[in-house]
């Protein structure tokens, strides 16, 4: 468990155990990297004027451990607002390094994943969860099963948003047959009207 900032100080609340924190430290202040190491936690300084964000320099550190699966809890809402910080997150999923992990975005709505051509990804969301698929770096050929709107070996070019607010009907899959796909399994559309 990787506390990444002022990120490190959401773990306690979740009943999360650090192991390391990593970081510039311009969020977290002097003496809470000071309680977090005399708690045992590793720290990982890194100057402030460094060519990769904190989120990137946590997410290597992971892989330097040997994590195969990554979950980034917050990813995009800790940037502040900050548009560019959330771009950069999401084309972190893309990094060379993480390929080979299976990683994930996960905020308060929606879990964010890379599919790379060839693969077959099934998803656990439930019937009425939003699912989104966005071409990366190029367009995809994708095929689904139990989406509302199955594509069936169709290409979705970059730019476009055809691929934006599917709905699942239970435990979806999707399927790459070229390129690179952005899917975000969202929050269930049903229980959010419910709640209205």
């Amino acid at each position: 468990m990787i506390g990444v900032d002022g990120g490190a100080r959401a773990a306690a609340p979740l009943g999360l155990t650090l192991h390391l924190i990593v970081g510039d430290f311009d969020t977290l202040r002097a003496e809470e990297v000071d309680a977090f190491a005399a708690q045992g936690v590793r720290v990982a300084r890194s100057p402030h004027d460094k060519d990769a964000t904190d989120t990137e320099l946590a997410l290597l550190a992971a892989c330097d451990e040997g994590a195969s699966r990554v979950e980034i809890l917050g990813a995009l809402g800790a940037s502040g607002g900050r548009s560019d910080h959330s771009l950069g997150t999401i084309a972190l999923l893309a990094h060379p390094r993480v390929r080979a992990v299976d990683c994930s975005l996960l905020d308060a709505t929606s879990r964010i994943r890379l599919l790379t051509a060839p693969v077959r990804f099934a998803s656990d969301a439930a019937a009425g969860a939003v699912i989104s698929l966005i071409p990366w770096g190029g367009g995809a050929t994708v095929s689904t099963e139990r989406l509302r709107w199955p594509l069936q070996r169709e290409q979705l070019h970059e730019g476009s948003t055809r691929g934006l607010s599917n709905e699942s009907l239970g435990a979806p899959f999707v399927e790459v047959h070229d390129g690179s796909l952005l899917i975000s399994e969202g929050p269930n559309l049903r229980d959010q009207k419910q709640k209205e």
